[in-house]
């Protein structure tokens, strides 16, 4: 996470009998919004720690972008 941009956020990590790992959803969040949407995910190995798959940075960004543009007046709205 230290590696993504400021507004990107980590969701609420849910586990994954399964694969043995946990599923880490990265959402777009801006100060006194709600996340405005999930741009990514990244899977992360239970015993280790090591990161499985994760959705490119690129990707999210271009997702970021587009959710920016569909709540822009929103972002930019001056605080109260």
């Amino acid at each position: 996470m230290a590696h993504l941009p400021d507004r990107f956020a980590a969701g609420i990590p849910e586990h994954n009998r399964s694969t043995s790992g946990w599923r880490v959803p990265i959402w777009l969040s801006y100060p006194q919004l709600e996340p405005l949407g999930p741009v990514g995910e990244l899977v992360i190995e239970e015993s280790t720690g090591t990161v499985l798959v994760y959705t490119p940075i690129d990707d999210m960004k271009d997702r970021a972008t587009k959710l920016y543009e569909r709540h822009r007046e929103q972002i930019e709205a001056p605080l109260p």
